[in-house]
């Protein structure tokens, strides 16, 4: 994995999150926090799950291992979560374009929310990264159509599409 594909594989999981975000806007209150009966309760603990999740990650690939991930609970709203998930792409934004080749060589020490051990190249991470947070924007998909919510396309075509000026959002 060369340091631009890491790029362009972080550019475009934040596009879609964002547009997962976007789609999830157009839920009621209540919608954002009914039990829709999957992985995670609702499109509120599912996309903290992912934020949480991210945020998690990059923590770890910076030398540090959280004991949880944040709980959805102070999430009352899509702009809250909006506003924390910013502050996390921003900073996984900066450490994903600061990368070099030498950088991809490394291997991620951690441990995880149970305290045991584990160590991982760098490129597994953030492969396993983007690759969890597709997952669960799936699931965000199935629940914003089963809350009568059209879901946002996020697939990666779609991405290169509309960076190429090929497709409008």
């Amino acid at each position: 994995m060369e340091p631009d594909e890491v790029r362009e594989l972080y550019d475009y999981n934040a596009w879609a999150n964002h547009r997962i975000l976007d789609a999830s806007e157009a839920l009621t209150e209540e919608q954002f926090f009914r039990d829709v009966r999957s992985s995670f309760r609702s499109v509120r603990d599912t996309i903290v799950h992912i934020l949480g999740a991210e945020w998690i990650w990059l923590e770890r690939c910076n030398g540090r291992s959280p004991g949880a991930l944040p709980s959805p609970e102070p999430f009352v709203s899509v702009s809250h979560v909006r506003a924390r998930w910013e502050e996390i792409e921003r900073d996984q934004l900066e450490f994903v374009h600061g990368l070099s080749a030498v950088d991809l060589d490394r291997v991620i020490g951690y441990r995880n929310q149970r305290g045991n051990r584990f160590a991982y190249s760098l490129p597994k991470i953030l492969r396993h990264v983007v690759n969890h947070s597709t997952y669960h924007r799936g699931q965000v998909a199935s629940m914003l159509r089963q809350l009568g919510v059209a879901p946002a396309a996020t697939d990666l075509l779609r991405y290169y599409d509309v960076l190429d000026g090929n497709l409008e959002e």
